[in-house]
């Protein structure tokens, strides 16, 4: 259940700042923000609880890795009942190459984004899980020749006073 979680322009400092940076010394930080050592650590602790930050992570480059394939897909299932969509929800999760799963409007049901390594490797994806399994009517594939853009920031608005967001907590 969500409850509304209000910002006010530390938090949203402290949000934008670690979204460049989670490695930042709270010294670092609370000095950023204008705030004592233990108000930021507090802070930062109290927007984890709410679900605020869900996650502290290290970006991977999949291209450095030699994952050089990306591709979108329109999936529409053969049968919309809640228990096949969340038959497919729940398949999905469990595949690696699947980084996003999103049930969408329009023409299709879900909008998959895969990595994978090559060609070769998507044909097996699509194969195994696409394919195989049944329940899917038909998919199309989208494949990027260029990423103009990639971000997993969430700009936030330090001038306003206070901003309501929704938390899980």
């Amino acid at each position: 259940m969500s409850r509304l979680h209000i910002l006010d322009k530390v938090d949203r400092k402290l949000l934008n700042l670690l979204q460049k940076n989670n490695q930042m010394p709270t010294r670092d930080l609370a000095e950023r923000v204008h705030v004592s050592q233990p108000t930021c650590l507090r802070r930062v602790r109290a927007l984890h609880e709410a679900g605020v930050i869900s996650a502290d992570v290290a970006m991977v480059d999949p291209f450095e890795l030699g994952y050089g394939m990306m591709a979108f897909l329109e999936v529409s299932l053969a049968n919309q009942s809640d228990e096949e969509m969340q038959a497919f929800e729940a398949r999905m999760g469990r595949e690696a190459e699947v980084l996003q799963c999103y049930f969408v409007s329009g023409d299709y049901d879900y909008f998959l984004v895969v990595h994978v390594r090559d060609m070769d490797a998507y044909y097996q994806f699509v194969r195994r899980v696409i394919s195989g399994p049944g329940n899917v009517r038909n998919f199309q594939s989208r494949f990027p020749m260029k990423r103009a853009k990639f971000t997993t920031r969430i700009a936030f608005d330090e001038k306003e006073s206070e901003v309501g967001v929704r938390a899980r907590r």
